[in-house]
């Protein structure tokens, strides 16, 4: 799809717009297809087997992982919305008290993230499935709503207004125990969840798509496992890497038996011209 979202319209389309209206427009950039690169360890690494076993039972299991931002590689996630100190001073706000619930709404949101490309996406398949020896998962969107288009920028956004407005209507909702959040609060709640989906244009080649879930349980730190079903995806192939093992290749194609999907093995293209992959049907 060549046409990006702007996130720089997405404050307009809100004051203009209902939620549901601004989702079925964010809708419209999500593929119907999307895929996610997992790692398959190696002996380098400390308990790679049991690591590899966790990746494959939730695989096997129409399970996915959702992760903390905080175990990205990029130290500026979820960083897209700066406070405006110079305009937080006209107002009763304290700064404090506005980042600290910010940061609890961020804590509370998960995230997993895809492509959407597999064949030839080389960077991919080096920096997140081990250098080609992991797997990457087709899944077909069946329901695109939690599903978000990551927005490159070369600056990041300074807010006074949008932020303190969230965290008033997030007293209104949860401190007064209001049975029903209002219209305002989902339409702030959904604009920070595009912030959440902006990165620096440095990761443009990732083509990044992103599932948000939002949970309150406060145990959480490093992520959670929920089924696909859940977040509308469903599997659809498995794509084995150029240069994962036997061993795990075989468990792949037992996992596509099981849960009933198509599983390919990418082979270097040495009849083309070009420097490529192909993925060659094992099930």
């Amino acid at each position: 799809m060549d046409e990006k979202i702007d996130f720089y319209k997405i404050d307009n389309l809100l004051e203009e717009h209902s939620v549901e209206e601004v989702i079925q427009y964010k809708n419209k950039f999500i593929p119907k297809k999307l895929y996610k690169y997992n790692l398959l360890l190696d002996e380098k690494y400390l308990d790679f087997e049991l690591e590899n076993n966790k990746r494959l039972n939730s695989l096997e299991c129409n399970t996915i992982w959702l992760s903390n931002h905080k175990a990205f590689n990029d130290p500026f996630e979820f960083e897209m919305l700066a406070i405006d100190k110079e305009r937080l001073k006209n107002t009763n706000w304290d700064i404090k008290d506005v980042e600290e619930q910010i940061d609890i709404f961020k804590e509370r949101t998960l995230v997993s993230c895809f492509s959407s490309k597999v064949d030839n996406n080389m960077p991919m398949w080096a920096h997140y499935a081990n250098n080609h020896k992991g797997y990457c998962v087709e899944y077909l969107v069946e329901d695109p709503n939690m599903i978000f288009p990551v927005s490159y920028e070369g600056k990041r956004t300074k807010s006074a207004v949008i932020l303190t407005n969230l965290v008033s209507e997030i007293y209104k909702s949860f401190q007064k125990k209001l049975t029903e959040p209002t219209e305002k609060f989902y339409k702030y709640f959904l604009y920070l969840y595009f912030s959440l989906c902006c990165k620096n244009n440095f990761w443009e080649y990732e083509n990044e798509y992103r599932l948000l879930y939002c949970d309150l349980d406060k145990q959480i730190t490093s992520g959670k496992r929920i089924n696909i079903n859940r977040v509308g995806l469903k599997v659809e192939s498995i794509y084995v890497g150029l240069k994962c093992e036997e061993e795990y290749a075989k468990r792949i194609i037992k996992i596509g038996n099981k849960i009933n999907c198509n599983v390919y093995k990418m082979e270097f293209d040495k009849y083309g011209e070009d420097f490529g992959l192909i993925p060659r049907k094992i099930r």
